[in-house]
């Protein structure tokens, strides 16, 4: 049975896990907010029209300038991809037949472009998954002989924020032993960003920040990421000529525009995500301590993950599963938080379930 290596597009799942589709489907396996697109994209979404003949900004100005702008940061410092998976495809070349860090559970792109490059990939497994803690001896012992260590924080698919001072550490010992720190930050405004380092890129020649606007502004089909580094130019080397669209650029520096969204969303997030962890926690689940738009549990142990998985599939509601996180092996479940009424139709399958 091959499950798809990503969420969302319900209809392939059905179709390669050979069920059939349920007319009505609730998809809770992406975490793209639910909220949808600000309002101003509908604005500037017309006058889009009149650019569709003309080829965009080679470096994707002036989103470029207003990305280094936001950040406090050198615009030489910033590379602008079409999403953030071609930013890593970019990132994955400079390793190539390099031995590279991974820690684990977490994001299946850093695998799979590292693994084109003929990367060597050392796994390194956290210490447990509901606070997602580092496990840094190791860490550090790994790092002497890597290239590389990527690190997803806020992780997905746990949701959980890794300490900025950690990432110092690892920094700092990154220096000393030649092994670059690429930080994935895709998931990071949804949080309140004071575990960001993207205040250290001017400090640190071995740190690479990869950002998404895909989650918090759910422009998932425009496709928009962009990296922060002091090897953005290198980077830059790696991706074609016109890789960003003029739609992508527009709505990009729009976004920008968007704190009082983004803080919205963020509240509204915040509670939601508080009402179903007290919910599962309730039940018997484990939870783990997300900060982000999404949450990962488990079920109490007298139940079969993959009935469960199967039963909510049957009656239209999507869970991400997890056979592809390393250390979580399909027994755990990434739950997106959408609208209440999802939200509500997820619990009481849940209860028909137990």
């Amino acid at each position: 049975m091959r499950y798809p290596a990503h969420g969302a597009n319900p209809a392939t799942l059905y179709q390669a896990l050979q069920l059939e589709m349920p007319a009505q489907v609730i998809d809770l396996s992406e975490n793209v907010n639910f909220l949808g697109p600000p309002a101003s994209f509908s604005n500037v979404w017309a006058a889009l029209f009149e650019q569709i003949a003309m080829y965009p900004h080679e470096d994707a100005e002036p989103l470029r300038g207003e990305l280094a702008l936001h950040h406090h940061i050198a615009k030489e410092h910033v590379v602008i991809g079409n999403g953030a998976a071609e930013i890593l495809m970019a990132i994955a070349k400079r390793y190539t037949k390099k031995t590279v860090i991974i820690i684990e559970p977490s994001f299946s792109e850093y695998r799979r472009t590292l693994l084109q490059q003929q990367a060597i990939i050392q796994s390194v497994p956290v210490e447990e998954l509901i606070s997602y803690a580092l496990p840094m001896k190791q860490l550090k012992q790994a790092m002497a002989s890597a290239k590389a260590v990527y690190i997803c924080n806020p992780n997905n698919p746990t949701g959980v924020v890794t300490p900025k001072h950690q990432l110092i550490e690892l920094l700092k010992h990154g220096q000393q032993v030649g092994c670059d720190v690429v930080v994935d930050e895709a998931f990071m405004d949804w949080t309140d960003e004071a575990q960001s380092v993207i205040d250290l890129v001017a400090s640190f020649t071995n740190l690479t920040v990869l950002r998404s606007m895909t989650k918090m502004y759910s422009m998932a089909s425009v496709r928009l990421g962009y990296a922060l580094t002091q090897q953005a130019a290198d980077i830059k080397q790696e991706l074609p000529h016109w890789n960003v669209s003029a739609a992508a650029i527009v709505l990009g520096v729009q976004a920008l525009q968007e704190g009082d969204f983004c803080e919205s969303s963020r509240q509204q997030a915040r509670a939601m995500r508080v009402n179903i962890v007290n919910w599962l926690k309730a039940r018997g689940c484990a939870v783990t301590n997300s900060e982000t738009n999404y949450v990962a549990f488990r079920l109490p142990s007298e139940y079969d993950a993959t009935d469960f998985y199967f039963s909510l599939l049957k009656e239209g509601i999507v869970l991400r599963h997890t056979q592809n996180f390393l250390g979580m092996d399909g027994q755990w479940f990434r739950l997106a938080l959408k609208e209440q009424h999802k939200m509500t139709a997820f619990q009481q399958a849940m209860e028909r379930f137990f």
